[in-house]
């Protein structure tokens, strides 16, 4: 959870008012200054809110599940089902929960969320269903740039050459590791990219690199000094590189500057010691094929009222069908159990 006010922040479709559940092992937690011995784990999950009124409705906000969970190995399951445990006694009426499997070896799950004790005694509030699914990790970044590439696909590992030596052919191409503009700038140069994002949004990007504990905000432009791309992203924890965002001015397709960018942003930042590249929301891009698979789970727990079928039609009638969420709520192969 390092840089947590970003994704606090972060915008999103409808409103939402982020929620931390602490699992405590004592029952006297002092929330100023919590022991660390004293805490089992922490969630992260969002409520919807609808002009200014929590619906009941939660959902995590990370579709790589690494800012949701935060537990060891042998407890992850057990602060999952104490968290789902709660929201639900506290009125929730439908939460999506999608976490990381596993850390890593001290950290992996270890079986479904104890959530069946009610159902065992008769109380059952509703009913849940659990999915498995792996998705693309990270980039292993090695020690150098061609030795990284060597372990990438081939055709993606010659366009990330192809493309870059194009750009500097043809618009005179100039990687600028550490840029600093003005915020009409950059949002000036957001209306000029393939696939903008609203103004809100834009403001949002440029305005939260500040509050990150390192960030990285680097660009390349042409010849004549006209932007071409701007990639805002963080460096974290374990030499760990992400990308968070990236503008890339439209008319420019053939060339692909998309590709470029990512071509200077590791070579960069192999140089500055990353070894693991992260793409924040994933990415389309071929690149994903050579990234180290994770796997994640998708937990949906919806409770037996008429607001929670509500909720669940509204979601797969509104709601982007390449949501996780959407995608659970129309499966037809998934089993449900009662809690």
């Amino acid at each position: 959870m390092d840089d947590i006010a970003y994704f606090l922040s972060k915008p999103g479709a409808w409103p939402r008012i982020p929620n931390l559940l602490l699992v405590s092992r004592t029952a006297e937690l002092d929330l100023r200054n919590p022991k660390l011995d004293d805490l089992m784990g922490a969630v992260l999950i969002f409520e919807q809110d609808i002009f200014g009124f929590g619906v009941g409705a939660f959902a995590t906000n990370d579709r790589s599940g690494r800012s949701t969970l935060i537990a060891a190995g042998p407890e992850r399951s057990l602060v999952v089902g104490l968290a789902v445990r709660t929201l639900l006694d506290r009125g929730a009426h439908l939460i999506l929960m999608s976490f990381r499997s596993a850390d890593g070896p001290e950290h992996s799950a270890t079986g479904r969320p104890p959530l069946l004790d009610a159902a065992e005694q008769g109380k059952v509030v509703g009913r849940w269903a659990l999915r498995e699914r792996t998705i693309p990790g990270y980039l292993p970044l090695l020690t150098t740039f061609d030795a990284t590439l060597a372990r990438i696909g081939q055709r993606t590992r010659s366009n990330l050459r192809y493309y870059r030596r194009r750009a500097e052919a043809d618009l005179g191409c100039v990687f600028l590791p550490r840029i600093e503009v003005a915020r009409e700038e950059a949002l000036r140069f957001n209306r000029q990219c393939m696939y903008a994002v609203p103004a809100a949004v834009a403001g949002w990007r440029y305005d939260s690199l500040k509050e990150l504990k390192e960030p990285v905000f680097m660009g390349i432009k042409d010849r004549e000094g006209h932007w071409l791309s701007m990639l805002g992203g963080r460096r974290y924890g374990d030499h760990r590189s992400e990308i968070l965002w990236q503008m890339n001015r439209r008319g420019h397709a053939a060339r692909s500057l998309g590709t470029v960018m990512r071509s200077y942003y590791i070579e960069h930042e192999i140089a500055h010691g990353s070894r693991r590249m992260y793409i924040e929301g994933g990415t389309p891009h071929p690149i994903k094929f050579s990234f180290v698979p994770e796997e994640l789970t998708d937990l949906v727990v919806m409770r037996r009222t008429l607001t929670a079928t509500a909720i669940r039609m509204a979601a797969r009638h509104w709601i982007s069908p390449d949501n996780e969420l959407s995608h659970m709520l129309s499966a037809q192969d998934l089993e449900w159990l009662p809690c």
